[in-house]
């Protein structure tokens, strides 16, 4: 906006109207540059409100409603893509999805809350200083590192759970400003603690195990990244004054709007303000050296664990992030509901998807689950799927020889039942004969009698004599061929090929796919 004025009183000054017209275009230009940024800047407003907005309980939720106000009609995957672009070209360091999501977030409350310019420049610094750390590798392979680490992040929430839960009961000012105070001083020691460690052993300033390290002064190993080149602008300070009042009980005493600090070390008289600018700068940090760690740890194939209990109390659980998936490509969803065993849906969709997303679901689902069921509005007995023969299907379906796949596929119909009854059919049993029998009948192909053999055990398990019978005479031109009865049998096995359709996917309203 600082441009605008001396452009305008320029072209009040022009000596030619064409120069003045210029000068004037000129202006609106700024002044639609500036409109747009304006905009742009009101909607990261409301998506910091929505993030803020603490009536809702749920973190997640908030963070999902905020990126929608700052990155609206994108879905969770779009965002993820758009973050990671964006994230990369601050960065210039590789960025995965997840992490492309999350930069989105932290990037809206800063560039609201916190010093854009600064959490910029330190994303890009501690980013690079992570992805390049010859020593990355080395540390993530370190007892307790990674672990550490997560566990952190754990701590992070439960802090701020509780921290949130205050805001939203107390008013009195100075009430939040001695929580501020101690919640300061738990994220220093829950949250920089590790980060801390782990940056020293990154930079080389310590040697000694990760698990070793992080038993060391929080504040000693701030100290060391301070005054070490590499790290130096990662913290604008060590912050420990404010960490040992948060921990010493009658450190500090509050009078209006200043805070007294009277500790042995530390004797201090600051605003409010100052207070919350010490504050801002530990969250600065720590969020842009937490991003860092993380996304180079990923991109370098050590992803940070999350244990299942730690998963369900942020809310962040699998099933959690399955309905969120649903809701975000577009499906509604009537009723979810988990169990220690199972997950159910209900959906208002299409009957046709109900059997990939029931798959889709299995395939991501914690090992101890027993079963995914999806269905729509429907009466109909579910059909179930066992997911051990959908397995052993995929591992065949590309299979060069089409014999193997239509095998394959009988015997995963063989496997599913709808109402206790499995779903192979006389038809699907004529059209897998008719492939196999033509191309051992025919090309004399005796590597396809194992398939041949195995269609006949089923044919015999669902009780089709006519299937059986054809399947004998072909095994009988095998071992005495007669050119005449080859010739009918090659016809009768063409007429099954033509009138018995392949095996397909099938669809149902209702699937159960249970290990």
């Amino acid at each position: 906006m600082t441009k605008l004025w001396p452009t305008y009183a320029e072209a009040l000054q022009a000596p030619t109207l064409d120069e003045a017209i210029k000068l004037s275009d000129n202006g609106q230009k700024i002044i639609d540059a500036a409109s747009e940024e304006i905009g742009s800047y009101e909607d990261l407003v409301e998506s910091t409100r929505a993030y803020e907005d603490l009536s809702v309980s749920d973190f997640l939720d908030r963070a999902l409603k905020a990126l929608s106000i700052s990155h609206p009609n994108l879905s969770l995957l779009d965002l993820a893509e758009v973050g990671a672009a964006e994230a990369s070209s601050i960065t210039d360091v590789p960025t995965d999805g997840g992490h492309g999501a999350q930069f989105l977030a932290l990037n809206a409350a800063a560039s609201v809350h916190l010093d854009a310019n600064r959490f910029n420049s330190l994303l890009r610094e501690t980013a690079q200083f992570c992805l390049n750390s010859p020593r990355l590798e080395k540390v993530a392979a370190e007892r307790r590192a990674l672990d550490g680490l997560a566990e952190s992040a754990r701590l992070l929430w439960e802090s701020l759970t509780s921290f949130e839960a205050i805001l939203l009961r107390e008013n009195d000012e100075q009430a939040l400003m001695r929580r501020t105070i101690k919640f300061y001083g738990e994220i220093y020691e829950d949250v920089a603690g590790p980060l801390f460690a782990w940056y020293n052993l990154l930079a080389g300033i310590k040697n000694q195990p990760y698990e070793k390290l992080i038993q060391a002064d929080a504040a000693a190993l701030a100290r060391n990244l301070v005054h070490n080149s590499q790290t130096s602008s990662f913290l604008e300070d060590v912050g420990a004054n404010l960490r040992n009042a948060a921990q010493h009980g009658n450190s500090f005493f509050l009078d209006g709007q200043r805070v007294t600090f009277n500790l042995r070390s530390y004797q201090e008289e600051l605003t409010y303000a100052e207070v919350l600018d010490q504050f801002f700068s530990l969250l600065e940090s720590t969020s842009a050296m937490s991003w860092s760690l993380s996304n180079s740890l990923t991109q370098a194939g050590f992803p940070l664990p999350t244990k299942e209990a730690d998963a369900a109390y942020m809310n962040l659980s699998p099933f959690r992030l399955a309905v969120l998936w649903l809701r975000d490509r577009g499906t509604n969803v009537l009723d979810a509901c988990e169990t220690s065993e199972s997950w159910s849906f209900t959906i208002d969709g299409d009957r046709n998807e109900v059997l990939e997303l029931a798959l889709t679901f299995m395939k991501t689902a914690p090992e101890a689950l027993s079963e995914v069921t999806v269905r729509t509005l429907t009466l109909e007995a579910p059909l179930k799927i066992p997911f051990s023969a959908y397995g052993q299907f995929l591992t065949v379906r590309d299979d060069s020889v089409p014999s193997a796949t239509v095998l394959a596929m009988l015997e995963l119909w063989n496997a599913c039942t709808m109402d206790g009854k499995p779903l192979l059919s006389t038809s699907d049993l004529k059209f897998a004969t008719a492939v196999v029998g033509m191309f051992v009948l025919l090309k004399r192909d005796n590597s396809l009698i194992p398939h041949l053999r195995r269609t006949l055990e089923l044919a015999s398990s669902a009780g089709q004599p006519e299937v059986i019978d054809v399947i004998k005479q072909v095994y009988s031109q095998i071992r005495i061929p007669e050119e005449a009865k080859t010739r009918r049998l090659a016809t009768k096995l063409n007429a099954w090929r033509e009138e018995s359709a392949a095996p397909t996917m099938p669809q149902s309203g209702a699937v159960t796919v249970y290990r």
